[in-house]
């Protein structure tokens, strides 16, 4: 298994919304195209930037799922079961919906959860960021997500000539910017 830490993603995903700026900037208001881009283009370019698989593709209702190998010795060779799921990642265009997201990401055992969302101020963004630590901390019954099974939120904004992320990181006092 390849265990992804935050940082590794976050490098890995700035680059590669950056090798496609223009397209992230032109499309970012028209959601359907602007996912389509994220997953047709940027998360598969993370995934090659980080040396690992992708499925984007509803994986037991994940968004997308970064992992190593596939299990062909219990399933058909044309079936995609994960041997190991490095990374469960939910995209959510619209940040009202993104609390299911971050309940959902936490039924699965990863080192690394991830949402990527949108939220323009930081009054916004920090009543998220509580609400998702509030989420994390119950979901926390083994206390090691702070640790063993990390948490990333990025949050995309624009202005009138890009795309700006921020990036935050569950530590066990709360989400903290990731610089």
């Amino acid at each position: 298994m390849i265990r992804i830490t935050p940082q590794q993603f976050n490098a890995a995903f700035i680059a590669a919304a950056s090798v496609a700026k223009d397209e992230v900037f032109g499309l970012f208001d028209d959601k359907k195209p602007y996912t389509r881009l994220m997953f047709d283009r940027v998360l598969p370019d993370v995934a090659v930037r980080l040396g690992i698989s992708i499925y984007n593709d509803c994986y037991y209702y994940l968004d997308s799922i970064f992992y190593t190998g596939l299990d062909h010795e219990h399933f058909a060779p044309t079936s995609y079961y994960a041997k190991h799921v490095s990374i469960a990642l939910e995209h959510e265009h619209d940040v009202h919906g993104t609390a299911v997201e971050m309940n959902k990401l936490q039924l699965f055992n990863t080192p690394l959860k991830v949402l990527i969302t949108y939220a323009q101020t930081v009054n916004e963004r920090q009543r998220y960021l509580d609400r998702y630590h509030r989420i994390v901390r119950e979901a926390d019954v083994f206390g090691d997500f702070a640790t063993l099974r990390r948490q990333l939120v990025i949050f995309g904004t624009s202005n009138e000539s890009t795309v700006n992320w921020h990036s935050f990181v569950y530590e066990s006092s709360g989400f903290t910017p990731l610089y």
